[in-house]
């Protein structure tokens, strides 16, 4: 939630404390029907209220389109490809799409670091930029190495050295740190002057960080989360970034579910499952899209390199 005594309103000090105490938060101001005091006839409220609508006008609500200029910008969006054929071309129709927070969940060992490191891989083999934040520990050069040796298949000039090269690894191991790095993340990355644009932000895992945030004794625990979804969004729509974060599931064996809650479930624009079928045999299923029908599945198979297609049928 945003304070209003923490926007640079065009208000003089006076006006702006006097805002702040009435409504402390521009949720507050918006709940609270500012148009009703627009009419109160007092000329300084009514500036200090004109201000403040003119802030969130612009910074805060989303901008208008039509119909038709939203389905021109779906269709010339960029996909980036996972690497496993049996996503990109059986559930994801090309890829992962810039623009968009995709989410990946799933049980412990199911492939959801190994999709990250792997779309990590497939990205900087192109030459393009990655933001990798890694919030336990799992990020592994080794494994790197070995999705960057089969994803290049035996080509000779793709150099590894080059590829690491093009991933910024951050480590974090607190909500409020993960906070603050996006934030000056996207501070550094509004003022870029390199020419060299980053396609791909990764955080393995946002619920490693988030979930204990979530019990009884954080009393600010969801409003926090809300926060972090949002910033994720607004990174991955300005810059046109594919943003790819992580969930756990929780629960017993018949009632597994992502671990974030209801609460979480709107914010990423596409959500996959991954289960475990079998010692490698791996399956994902299409649970949330914004642009697509749900619930289609495709399997794959986990190897030292990452993630392979199968011979198994899609189903769903």
């Amino acid at each position: 939630m945003q304070r209003i005594s923490d926007i640079p309103l065009q208000l003089d000090e006076l006006q702006q404390a006097e805002l702040a105490r009435e409504f402390q938060t521009v949720e507050g101001f918006l709940r609270s029907r500012p148009r009703r005091h627009l009419s109160s006839g007092q000329s300084g409220k009514e500036e200090a209220y004109a201000s403040l609508l003119e802030y969130v006008r612009c910074n805060v609500a989303p901008a208008v389109c039509s119909g038709a200029a939203l389905l021109a910008t779906l269709r010339s969006t960029r996909l980036l490809p996972t690497g496993c054929e049996s996503l990109d071309k059986g559930l994801l129709k090309g890829g992962l799409r810039e623009g968009h927070h995709t989410e990946v969940a799933g049980e412990s060992g199911s492939g959801k670091t190994q999709l990250c490191m792997q779309m990590a891989a497939q990205t900087a083999l192109r030459g393009e930029r990655v933001i990798y934040i890694d919030t336990d520990g799992s990020f592994s050069g080794r494994r790197f190495a070995a999705m960057h040796e089969r994803l290049a298949g035996g080509n000779t000039g793709a150099d590894l050295v080059a590829a690491l090269r093009c991933v910024d690894l951050f480590r974090v191991y607190d909500l409020h740190s993960l906070l603050e790095l996006l934030s000056a993340l996207q501070a550094r990355l509004k003022d870029d002057q390199s020419g060299q644009l980053v396609a791909l932000l990764v955080i393995d895992s946002l619920s490693f960080l988030v979930a204990p945030m979530l019990s009884s004794a954080e009393v600010n625990g969801h409003a926090l989360m809300v926060c972090l979804g949002r910033l994720v969004k607004q990174i991955a729509q300005r810059f046109s970034l594919v943003a790819l974060t992580t969930n756990h599931f929780v629960g017993g064996y018949e009632d597994l579910r992502p671990a974030l809650g209801e609460t979480w479930k709107a914010q990423a624009h596409l959500r996959l499952l991954l289960t475990c079928k079998g010692p490698t045999l791996r399956r994902a299923t299409l649970a949330a899209c914004s642009i697509a029908p749900c619930g289609g599945s495709v399997f794959f198979d986990l190897c030292v390199g990452g993630l392979v297609s199968t011979g198994a049928p899609a189903v769903g």
